[in-house]
């Protein structure tokens, strides 16, 4: 008999191991068990991949450009959106159609000067259609101005307040520009998550640092007892200031989350270079790096059931 070969001797030990592990598998195994061999069965699956293209003298492109793959639907909804105007906040008309926005500051109050001015937005959000099925602008109802118009007001709200606290500092509505892009039915909701983890911005709940503004108020009845950063940073909205609520952080705790979280995710500054960032997560000659969506301030406690004003949306 033919000595076997190395190569086939290795493939036969990689079959029998196999082999026993979907027999201890087939025994009975605690779930504990089980989840580690899933694991382990992956991680090898991923070295046998590798392995086959290390042999194989045909070379593997490095990703492969999937149009309908979410994190694809992202980059090309946030690109489009960046290459529209900005336009005051406190112009925008009632229009037709859904899609997402960014809103971007421009003024003097100490917390944000960091990002005044610069390509970093404030907040960015999504209006999702009026029907799910909107196949068009007019069907999808007009969600998108609409959200825009009452994020003004609820800017104008805590402007027009009286009595803010001495040694506070007032927004004015005429410091807000926004960018916004009517999309195609469900593509803002990619659109809004890849956002958020490209710029962090400091009103979006899931940066938690100064989150709330988009809260919309709440009965009295179910009305819990505490106050959001939000409506901390800038009183008005008769239903925040409410005297049995608490604040959830207090304004030193929000100017240091504020300051940690441009630490780590600082301002961008430039319109070309944030275009051309986007442009190059599309190039093939390097691999998707793409990170995990994990807020600059890590596992730190962001918004909680038992505040006021329901959830931020």
């Amino acid at each position: 008999m033919a000595k076997k070969s190395e190569d086939s001797l290795a493939f036969e030990s990689l079959s029998k191991a196999l082999a026993d592990v979907v027999a201890i598998a087939d025994a009975g195994v605690s779930s504990v068990v089980s989840k580690r061999i899933r694991k382990g069965l992956a991680e090898h699956a991923d070295a046998i991949e590798l392995a086959r293209a290390a042999t194989d003298p045909i070379r593997m492109p490095l990703t492969s450009f999937d149009p309908s793959d979410p994190k694809t639907i992202g980059r090309v909804v946030a690109l489009a959106l960046l290459a529209q105007a900005r336009v005051p906040l406190r112009s925008i008309e009632s229009a037709y159609g859904s899609g997402v926005y960014a809103i971007y500051y421009e003024g003097d109050h100490p917390l944000y000067r960091r990002i005044s001015g610069t390509e970093t937005p404030i907040y960015v959000g999504k209006a999702d259609p009026s029907d799910s099925d909107a196949s068009t602008s007019r069907e999808q109802g007009p969600r998108l101005t609409g959200r825009l118009i009452e994020h003004a007001g609820t800017i104008a709200t805590a402007e027009g307040y009286a009595a803010l606290p001495e040694g506070m500092h007032r927004i004015r509505l005429a410091d807000f520009t926004c960018r916004r892009l009517v999309c195609a039915t469900n593509a803002q909701l990619v659109a809004e998550k890849h956002l958020i983890g490209m710029f962090w911005p400091l009103w979006n709940s899931e940066t938690k640092a100064c989150w709330g503004m988009s809260k919309h108020g709440d009965a009295a009845k179910t009305r819990a007892n505490k106050r959001s950063p939000w409506d901390v940073v800038h009183p008005g909205r008769a239903w925040a200031l409410d005297p049995v609520l608490e604040d959830s952080l207090s304004l030193e705790q929000i100017r240091e989350r504020i300051d940690e979280n441009l630490d780590d995710a600082p301002p961008r500054t430039d319109h070309a270079s944030l275009l051309e960032e986007v442009l190059a997560a599309f190039r093939q000659e390097h691999p998707d790096l793409s990170a995990p969506l994990i807020p600059p301030l890590g596992d730190i406690a962001g918004p909680g059931d038992d505040e006021a004003g329901g959830q931020d949306d």
